[in-house]
């Protein structure tokens, strides 16, 4: 069996020869002096200086970005070989226990045909390996290039320029932007130019004057925030016409719709009639051409100066212009996606909204054909009124896994601890059929772990029984209900009194779920529940569990926070997070962290100075080996054969590692390891 050693982490590396297309070209690298990539949602551009810095013998470029990098402790480095980029965080932060991670590969483009497999990373999920769809040529800047289209992603990867798609950054440039994780995956490139400013290339959908307006003032659109806005209907006042704009937190619309004031658009420049106006205002002003303009705005009407103008590309690359001023942005069509006081105050918004996740626009819907002109950037929001979506009751036969984080006293670190749950079957009490509910903090073995209390479902509502029953769950809330939950597993103080303040619909786990989220008493966030999951705070038995809340909804309301990390559902993982802040989840080697459950132990042999490791069949790619502060000390690229690889432990103190081998799925094996 044939090895190369090379210190790596968490990826293949790159492998394949690249052949020349018929059409003569010259390779340009990705990696190269005094060139900027500008980015659709990013305020500064992106340079690649390369300053010379060795890190472990190795030249890297740093890629500096202004708006990114001062502000930051993470460095990002990059460099190529051979045809393959490879990208290097280091962590400058000095309480930090793991200051670098392992280099990764981001692009290989020795590739050669269709079916061939681009060993990158594709960091959402994390995996690593792409299909290519199929290869081609492209002319830039009177040099041929070669394009690739990797399946399963919107752009394609161009010698010397990279990935063209969605993405989160230069550095990651492989993500899928429809999970919860979209927040971040925003970005596509703009332009590629050099740093004296030539444009060396720009995306077709970039460019400028290839985009038709789209008015704001429109009927069949509704704005989904808490509540939904949309205009419908005409109506003249000191004889202007204007559109009635009507606002409703009902479903449908029509059932609870009351009028909110007035606008009409002439020339690109909205005007408003918000009520107790005596006169209109501008809302937005669409006609602007450069920075420099002035705005005028309800809270500045004597204007205030354009800061940027540039173009995204929205449903399904139609491009919209967005204008920034200082005291926000907005978009044509669009209006404004911050946080605001209400539909025609899009520039003023309290310290509590602009602090609230679930407080701004969720989505923007064509209510004539039902799609979505924009999706909202956190929780994936969605109408509430859309139909066909089935319940998924949180009682069945499944297996969860939780893993504990310490928020207010250690940044969000893990703590080590994990706990699994089971439900499984079926039990009559008092003539109500519930089914068993167990837990453990140790590896799982269920047929030797008596329940810890029973649970069963009724109507959406769950109850749990220990010596008797109460409420845990209740899935019919809707904004605005209240509800009182007593001692259900542990003793507390008094009986938690808490409010619904908000209720969502969320992609998670393959499947839209009513989300709904809680305040107490006092006003302070409590957390929130997911239909089918359960709290997503503290754990499936202990919702709400002796805590105070908090002030802001984006912090852990506890300091030490269970989080979801699998679900299993008839042996198959429907959701699995291998994980956290980038740090991987060690539960004791109880599952894996691709999703396949370990069947056998490896077999691992130890000699004086070397651990023998014989490989469960083929088709592994990478070993590695990790000590306990999740730091990799040795990494070697595998050929797919079975066989055996020798890990050298020369050097190495004595203690509790990590044996890790991943095939060329993606998927791994984990064990652990002492001498």
């Amino acid at each position: 069996m044939k090895t190369q050693s090379l210190l790596c982490s968490f990826v293949l590396m790159c492998i394949g020869g690249m052949a020349l297309q018929a059409q003569e070209y010259e390779y340009v690298p990705i990696v190269r002096e005094n060139v900027r990539w500008t980015f659709s949602d990013q305020k500064e551009k992106m340079t690649l200086l390369l300053d010379n810095r060795y890190i472990e013998g190795k030249l890297y470029a740093y890629a500096y970005m202004p708006d990114f990098s001062f502000r930051t402790d993470i460095l990002i480095f990059l460099r190529e070989e051979n045809k393959v980029v490879y990208q290097l965080d280091i962590n400058i932060d000095p309480f930090d226990s793991v200051p670098m991670k392992s280099e990764i590969p981001i692009y290989d483009f020795n590739v050669e045909q269709a079916g061939d497999t681009m060993w990158a990373w594709h960091n959402d999920p994390p995996y690593f390996g792409m299909v290519v769809e199929w290869i081609d040529t492209i002319l830039i800047d009177d040099t041929y290039r070669r394009r690739i289209k990797l399946k399963d992603v919107d752009g394609v990867c161009i010698e010397g320029i990279g990935y063209t798609g969605k993405r989160n950054n230069l550095y990651y440039p492989f993500c899928n932007p429809d999970t919860e994780a979209g927040t971040k995956y925003l970005d596509r490139l703009e332009a590629i130019e050099n740093i004296e400013g030539r444009l060396i290339y720009q995306p077709e959908w970039s460019r400028l004057g290839t985009y038709e307006y789209v008015p704001f003032v429109r009927e069949g659109v509704k704005w989904g925030y808490d509540e939904c806005y949309r205009f419908d209907g005409d109506t003249v006042v000191g004889g202007v016409s204007y559109k009635k704009c009507y606002v409703s937190e009902s479903c449908p619309f029509e059932e609870g719709q009351t009028l909110y004031g007035l606008a009409r658009e002439e020339d690109r420049v909205v005007y408003c009639l918000r009520p107790g106006d005596e006169q209109e205002t501008v809302l937005y002003d669409f006609s602007v051409e450069k920075p420099g303009d002035r705005v005028s705005t309800r809270l500045n009407p004597d204007g205030e100066p354009v800061m940027r103008i540039d173009i995204i590309a929205v449903n399904n690359d139609q491009l919209r212009r967005r204008i920034k001023l200082l005291s926000g942005s907005y978009i044509e069509g669009f209006g404004s996606l911050e946080p605001c006081r209400g539909f025609f105050f899009p520039f003023e918004a309290t310290a509590e909204e602009i602090g609230d996740p679930h407080n701004r626009i969720g989505y923007i819907k064509n209510m004539e054909t039902g799609d979505y002109e924009y999706k909202g950037i956190v929780n994936t929001l969605r109408d509430e009124c859309e139909f066909g979506r089935s319940y998924e009751p949180f009682v069945r036969d499944c297996e969860y896994g939780y893993y504990q984080a310490n928020y207010h006293y250690h940044n969000g670190d893990l703590t080590g601890d994990y706990v699994h749950y089971r439900i499984a079957g079926d039990t009559l009490i008092n003539g109500k059929a519930y089914k068993n509910i167990s837990l453990t903090g140790e590896c799982p073995d269920w047929e030797r772990i008596p329940p810890a209390e029973q649970i069963r479902e009724e109507n959406r509502k769950v109850y749990f029984r220990y010596k008797e029953e109460e409420m845990g769950y209740d899935f019919n809330l809707t904004k605005g209900d209240g509800i009182i939950l007593s001692d259900v597993h542990h003793a507390l103080d008094t009986d938690i009194n808490i409010t619904v303040y908000d209720v969502k619909t969320v992609e998670f786990a393959g499947k839209e779920r009513k989300c709904i989220y809680f305040k107490n008493s006092y006003g302070y966030y409590t957390g929130y529940w997911m239909e089918g999951i359960g709290d997503m705070n503290q754990g499936t038995l202990w919702t709400f569990d002796d805590h105070e809340g908090c002030p802001y909804p984006d912090i852990p309301c506890d300091e030490y926070t269970h989080i979801l990390y699998y679900l299993r559902e008839n042996g198959e993982y429907i959701y699995l997070q291998d994980n956290h802040n980038g740090t991987p989840l060690d539960d004791g080697n109880c599952i894996l962290a691709v999703g396949e459950t370990r069947i056998a132990a490896l077999r691992i042999a130890r000699t004086p100075d070397a651990l023998v490791v014989t490989l469960p069949g083929d088709g592994y790619r990478l070993a590695e080996l990790i000590d306990t502060t999740g730091r990799l000390v040795w990494c070697e690229y595998l050929d797919g054969e079975p066989g055996e690889v020798i890990i050298p432990t020369t050097g190495l103190a004595s203690g509790i590692y990590v044996v890790t081998l991943t095939d060329n799925r993606g998927g791994r094996i984990v064990q652990k390891v002492a001498w």
